[in-house]
């Protein structure tokens, strides 16, 4: 694919995602319980219909393109407040939770994604150089991350493969491997043109044998929804990272 392929594709990819969450907000009247385990607070309701309705904005802004750089903006914002704020205390009082390091770091998934939006569409080229370096390294720290907890929890997550899927210690390692190769690739700027699309696909394949056929099994249950959803917003991601490297390889 070219860079307006990658580009075009990624920013629905992350679009949709944010859309799904914010609209997850009002249909259960709650945050997210597992991406935004927010506590008892006085007017919580009152925060759920704000963040929803941020995150709806922001990812209509962002879909429709033409003000997507104020999507973006809008979205980084929300998403960090809730990565400084909920998540990295909580982190750091429950340092040895892999509960906590999850959710943690897909939320900065996310934020990184906003912040390669706010890069693509800023007309100066040294602030876009700027922005895409440090959300590519971001980006890179979430997968290092994720790769460490796939290698620390391997049993569990060949417990997620599905059944009709043979060798699944061979794919669990796979994937474990894949997000190693690709932090390392994104931290030294070695072949990230071919491990993005590649980490792209990854992602996206699971929406569609791992994800949905969860989601359909339990249509009610709103943490496999928001699964779904954040593995498709990493699709997203990665495909925007992609973007980013054509643009400066011209």
């Amino acid at each position: 694919m070219n860079n307006k392929t990658y580009l075009t594709v990624g920013t629905l990819f992350f679009g949709i995602a944010v859309l799904a969450i914010g609209i997850i907000h009002f249909v259960t009247l709650n945050f997210p319980t597992g991406l935004l385990p927010v506590p008892a607070l006085p007017g919580r309701l009152a925060l759920v219909y704000l963040s929803g309705a941020a995150m709806i904005v922001a990812a209509i802004l962002i879909i429709t393109k033409k003000y997507a750089c104020y999507g973006a903006a809008i979205s980084g914002v929300v998403w960090l407040i809730f990565f400084l704020a909920l998540h990295l205390p909580k982190l750091i009082m429950t340092i040895d939770s892999p509960d906590d390091w999850t959710p943690t770091f897909e939320v900065l998934l996310f934020f990184c994604g906003s912040l390669l939006l706010a890069a693509i569409a800023d007309p100066a080229k040294d602030a876009k150089f700027k922005l895409t370096r440090v959300a590519t390294y971001l980006f890179a720290v979430v997968l290092f991350v994720f790769f460490v907890l796939h290698f620390k929890y391997i049993h569990f997550i060949v417990m997620l493969i599905p059944s009709w899927l043979p060798l699944k210690y061979f794919w669990g390692n796979l994937v474990t491997a894949a997000f190693l190769a690709s932090s390392v690739s994104l931290f030294i700027g070695v072949k990230v043109r071919l491990a993005a699309p590649l980490l792209a696909l990854m992602f996206l394949t699971w929406v569609f044998i791992l994800h949905l056929p969860r989601v359909i099994d339990d249509v009610h249950s709103e943490p496999e929804w928001t699964s779904m959803f954040v593995a498709l917003a990493a699709s997203g991601v990665a495909l925007l990272i992609a973007a980013s490297q054509t643009q400066r390889a011209k």
